[in-house]
């Protein structure tokens, strides 16, 4: 068609156009022309065309007025490169059908032209996908609900799996397979899939009952076996934990479905608890006085369960009078638990020392008998 509008137009001398209508490897040379400045033009205009669009995402109106909004989060996202490709793909795939090339080359051509543009609209939809994800984080944290913090995360891996196997599926179509026929074949091969993948599929079967049954979520601090830290992210097939020593140690869903979970992050108070030795030396009256006056102490600290003090003379021990100190407090974290555990001994320690109350350490008294 474009070769017909030049021709019949009169743009060319003769002895132009007896060249450009001369065959060469099965099509005219204005073919292979009209192609190569197609090329040409596209190559030269992504640089162009990339710049202008990155200068109109940055002055959009709309990203500074909401700037949590999903405009704003997909204009964060390097969408120059995509969209500059898309419009350039979008121009050869024009000049190729204008020039109307036939047989083998045309067939590959568009194939690898489709090809290439769809993967191109998959990126934009991918970064969509995940520009919607944190729109819906943003919101979720602003709920009362935990649920929603954790499956938020999950559903937006699990919409980019699905733009990337559709993206993989789509382009495959674009080289001329047939995508139905190539799902029927694996389906022959499902059972020895199955049992391949049957651990993967332990794993996500795991990750959605840990998002249902919500035995910790992201942040809490837990002991699974013999590992113990925070909790920092829960994916397809595994749970990551942040130990206390800063290593992550990596647990797969399935093994976090059966196992026991000591979630210490879901407790309202936490317990101190200690046992004070005192010297047997120590008056009946001054144990009473200094139990007293340790109980008021605790009981005064804003952050201290008040009926949950316990402080009181429990037992004779081999070397000591046992006074146990117990108490539950609202503290969310480890370091604040530490701080009052460091604060309250420090005190204590300050009472025994007006009192005059020794503290016992293992002793033994030996007697010896002397025969006349």
């Amino acid at each position: 068609m474009i070769e017909k509008f030049f021709f019949d137009g009169s743009f060319f001398s003769q002895e132009t156009t007896a060249f450009l209508k001369t065959p060469v490897f099965g099509h005219t040379n204005f073919q292979w022309l009209f192609l190569l400045a197609a090329l040409l033009l596209g190559m030269a205009l992504r640089p162009l065309v990339q710049p202008a669009f990155k200068l109109l995402k940055k002055h959009n109106p709309l990203v500074k007025r909401r700037p949590d909004s999903f405009v704003a989060h997909f204009s964060a996202a390097p969408l120059e490169r995509p969209i500059a490709w898309i419009f350039i793909t979008a121009l050869w795939i024009f000049a190729l059908q204008g020039v109307r090339l036939s047989g083998q080359v045309a067939l590959t051509l568009h194939h690898l032209l489709n090809a290439f543009f769809a993967y191109q609209v998959v990126k934009l939809v991918y970064y969509a996908v995940e520009s919607i994800g944190k729109v819906m984080a943003n919101y979720t944290k602003k709920t009362e609900s935990l649920m929603d913090d954790q499956l938020v995360p999950f559903v937006t891996k699990s919409l980019k799996v699905l733009v990337v196997i559709l993206g993989v599926l789509i382009v495959l179509q674009n080289f001329g397979l047939n995508v139905m026929s190539l799902l029927a074949g694996l389906g022959l091969g499902g059972l020895a899939l199955a049992l391949a993948a049957q651990d993967t599929a332990a794993n996500v079967f795991g990750s959605i009952t840990i998002l249902l049954d919500r035995p910790f979520k992201v942040g809490d601090w837990v002991k699974i076996k013999d590992i113990e830290g925070t909790v920092e992210d829960i994916g397809f097939r595994s749970t990551r934990i942040r130990t206390f020593y800063n290593s992550q140690v990596t647990i797969p869903n399935s093994v976090m479905a059966k196992e026991n979970i000591d979630n210490m992050g879901a407790r309202p108070a936490r317990r101190v608890r200690q046992i004070l030795g005192l010297a047997y030396e120590t008056p009946p009256a001054r144990i009473e006085e200094f139990c007293s006056r340790v109980r008021f102490l605790i009981t005064q600290n804003h952050i201290v369960v008040p009926e949950s003090v316990i402080v009181s003379f429990t037992g004779f021990a081999d070397s000591s009078l046992n006074i146990l100190v117990n108490c539950n407090i609202q503290v969310s974290l480890g370091t604040e638990e530490l701080a009052f555990q460091q604060n309250i001994y420090l005190e204590i320690l300050k009472i025994a020392a007006e009192m005059k109350v020794d503290f016992a350490y293992p002793t033994r008294t030996v007697y010896q008998k002397t025969l006349q």
